[in-house]
């Protein structure tokens, strides 16, 4: 059988979890607090590994996240080639079609499963979500999810008649208001899981039908994809031009040749905190966990603070992560999304304190005009660039892990709670040469702490 490419979408964000899911470190790449060692991009990996009918996954992920991926990989000890890096976030329907013309064209699939990254499934096994009979599938499949409560957080499909294996769809809907929640209970609708199984060739036809301008430009984007380190990158010329749109809006809604397949696993989308609060069996545990409710009734806290009183308050969500604060009341709790879409919060929406590179992160503690204070964590057998500062000058302290130093002509070995000092201008560099990640306290000091600051002469990163 010709194999089925699996193509892991991982380009969402998690506006709906804000404070604890961020633009750039989203709710799939978090270890979330439920009983899990792997975080969701993981699992999903993970649930495809064993099986003999898929392909090694297609991943298509933002600029943003590209090394939260690798790094996901690298803990499951999975490497991939095939891991496509859109420039620009265009939504899911050039997503998906630049990752099914990759399937179809490089990797010779007929068939692609297109899978978020970022739900939650208790035992993920893909293959039952195959027909035994796929080869004579002429159209899509979409995976319905039979409704266990009004919910007005998913889209429906209404399917005809009783349910069996594959069922003809009347209709989709959009996340309907409480009572229309409550009518679809009662009949023949289902939430939309947004996991598909869809033909290559018949995706391509719809969308020369209904979205032509997506098709042109996927095409020239998938001719002109480029290699850089272990992604392919995406022309970013060519994604300004491709519309913003759903695979839902730009395909599904208009075409009657879809079947609906049931998807009979315990899942959920986690796309609201009251997702996230019946997960965990409202019980969400963060980096502490001292909390006192001092009179205050169906009030829940998710706080890192090692100290947290709610006094005489009653029904209310209260979030508290790093440096970001969130209360609202319960029956509201879900509209963040909609309110970090309000230009008047963009600071909001776009602040993160933890920045993701090649050979690893850091995370900034204290951001004040004359200086700086982060923690760097590097991987094993990875360094930084060979560089230097015209502004600023640096405190190393070395609180995890061996590190090699590189400064001016001289090399060092440095180890725990030893330190060294960076001069301005002076070439230096950091590498691990230990087996475990080396962190560091870095303390700059200067007119200008930006990263526009750095020049470096030797980069093993090509940046």
């Amino acid at each position: 059988m010709n194999k089925i490419t699996p193509i892991i979408l991982s380009g969402g964000i998690g506006a709906r979890l804000w404070p604890l899911s961020t633009k750039n470190l989203p709710k799939q790449f978090l270890k979330l607090p439920f009983d899990s060692r792997n975080n969701l991009f993981e699992q999903t990996i993970l649930g495809l590994k064993k099986s003999t009918i898929f392909n090694d996954p297609l991943i298509v992920c933002s600029e943003k996240h590209k090394f939260l991926v690798l790094d996901s990989l690298s803990r499951i000890k999975s490497e991939y080639s095939n891991i496509i890096v859109e420039k620009l976030s265009k939504n899911t329907a050039p997503s998906v079609l630049i990752g099914s013309l990759f399937s179809m064209n490089f990797l010779k699939s007929k068939f692609s499963l297109i899978l978020p990254s970022d739900h939650f499934v208790k035992q993920r096994n893909y293959t039952k979500l195959i027909p035994r009979n796929i080869n004579e599938i002429k159209n899509h499949i979409i995976y319905g999810i039979k409704p266990h409560f009004p919910s007005e957080d998913y889209g429906y499909i209404q399917i005809s008649g009783k349910l069996k294996k594959l069922n003809d769809i009347l209709s989709f809907h959009e996340k309907p208001n409480k009572k229309k929640a409550k009518q679809f209970l009662k009949n023949n609708y289902f939430w939309n899981s947004g996991i598909f199984l869809l033909n290559n060739k018949k995706l391509v036809s719809d969308f020369e039908k209904y979205q032509p301008k997506i098709l042109e430009i996927s095409i020239e984007i998938i001719k002109k994809l480029k290699k850089d380190l272990q992604f392919l990158d995406t022309n970013q010329n060519l994604m300004k031009k491709l519309p913003e749109i759903s695979f839902d809006n730009a395909i599904l809604e208009k075409n009657n040749n879809i079947k609906m397949m049931k998807f009979a696993q315990n899942w959920t989308d986690l796309g609201s905190w009251n997702s996230l609060m019946d997960l965990c069996n409202n019980n969400i545990k963060l980096e502490n966990d001292t909390k006192i409710y001092n009179n205050s009734k169906n009030s829940t806290v998710v706080s890192d603070r090692k100290n947290t009183i709610l006094n005489d308050v009653d029904d209310i969500f209260v979030i508290s992560k790093k440096e970001s604060l969130y209360i609202s009341s319960k029956e509201k709790v879900n509209g963040i999304k909609e309110i970090l879409k309000d230009k008047k919060f963009k600071s909001i929406s776009d602040y993160q304190n933890i920045f993701f590179k090649p050979w690893g992160h850091y995370e900034i503690f204290i951001n004040s005009p004359n200086y700086l204070v982060k923690k760097l964590t590097i991987k094993p057998k990875q360094r930084l660039s060979l560089q230097y500062h015209n502004f600023r000058t640096e405190h190393w302290v070395i609180v995890e892990g061996i590190a090699k130093i590189t400064k001016g002509n001289s090399k060092k070995i440095l180890k725990k709670n030893e330190s060294t000092f960076i001069p301005l201008g002076v070439e230096h560099c950091i590498e691990n040469i230990g087996k475990v990640n080396l962190e560091i306290i870095e303390v700059q000091m200067g007119k200008i702490l930006k990263e526009s600051d750095i020049i470096r002469l030797d980069d093993p990163y090509k940046r």
